[in-house]
């Protein structure tokens, strides 16, 4: 009888790790957890290779570091015409509020992080821009001056494109976290329920941190508001899945021009591995658009967890090019 993913989470350690191990059986590669939650080592053949949480060998060092510092990608990505957003490192609290008058709407972000932490998008004054740099900055793992970003804020739905070599092998729609009024519960009590919902789904929950605290301000409601019954009350700007947010898997609506978007910003960075967020208005045709970053070390999860569509079980192809082309 195949193993439950439970079984294989239980064994791995690590949410990441246990979609690899399930490949790896799927493909018939032996496998041993040398680390519980950190290190696993896979075999086929007369080959190894080894994989740290989230990290194949499928990158190289400069590939990675590249996707690691956000201003990095953005030059590189620029330099070879690329679509970015407008990106400029912010050295101190000055900087960050002659880039908030200059364009408005803005995201204020650490140059160098994971899962959207140290972010804050669309500050409305002052006194958010400065509050907004200083969490940045205290987030950043950025070293020297150049520890935060200001980048122009793009309109458009958040999509991620997972690339492996010269295909796209997943697709979905991010989703920021929100509830869905029924007429009877409080933003408080819905966040509560749909926490519950996310903890058996193995998810993390909705936090409640300044940016919800922003965008209920700029919605003029509080905690205590009754959302009327399918009023859908959308909670923060950041779609990461570790901040409450969701994922819907879309890649029969995705046009090739976004696919082959993605598949050249990965190997603009030297990489042939690596997942690709594009920020679009309509994945279903060519229009404008930016590559917001690329992760290098790209989590499963949001293929794997999907609230709408069909689960994509991307770590069986990832596997496969590793154990033929590696």
């Amino acid at each position: 009888m195949p193993k439950t993913y439970e079984q294989y989470l239980k064994e791995a350690g690590n949410v990441h790790l246990a979609y690899y191990l399930e490949a790896a059986d799927i493909l018939n590669i032996k496998y041993s957890v040398m680390v519980p939650g950190l290190l696993a080592k896979f075999e086929n053949e007369d080959k190894h290779w080894f994989i740290l949480n989230t990290v194949t060998p499928l990158t190289n060092t400069p590939s990675t570091t590249i996707a690691k510092r956000k201003n990095l990608t953005n030059k590189v990505l620029s330099s070879f015409n690329i679509p970015v957003p407008i990106q400029i490192p912010l050295k101190d609290q000055k900087d960050a509020m002659k880039f908030f008058k200059e364009y408005k709407d803005i995201v204020i972000k650490p140059s160098q992080q994971l899962g959207g932490i140290g972010v804050t998008l669309l500050p409305q004054n002052s006194k958010q821009v400065v509050k907004a740099f200083d969490y940045a900055s205290q987030k950043s793992m950025g070293k020297g001056i150049n520890k935060v970003i200001g980048e122009e804020f793009i309109k458009g739905d958040n999509y991620r494109l997972l690339v492996l070599g010269n295909r796209v092998i997943g697709i979905v729609r991010r989703k920021s976290a929100f509830v869905l009024g029924d007429g009877k519960n409080s933003i408080k009590e819905l966040i509560r329920i749909k926490n519950k919902e996310r903890k058996k789904n193995l998810l993390k929950p909705i936090s409640i941190d300044n940016e919800v605290q922003q965008r209920l301000d700029s919605l003029g409601v509080d905690f205590g508001y009754i959302p009327k019954e399918n009023e859908e009350v959308v909670l923060r700007y950041n779609c990461n899945l570790t901040t409450g947010g969701t994922t819907q898997e879309c890649a029969s609506q995705t046009h090739q021009y976004y696919k082959d978007l993605a598949i050249s910003a990965v190997k603009c960075i030297g990489a042939n591995f690596g997942g690709v967020d594009i920020i679009t208005p309509d994945i279903t045709k060519p229009s404008k658009c930016v590559i917001n970053e690329i992760n290098y070390n790209p989590g499963l999860r949001l293929h794997y967890k999907v609230q709408q569509g069909e689960v994509v079980k991307v770590a069986i192809p990832i596997q496969e090019y590793i154990s033929k082309f590696i």
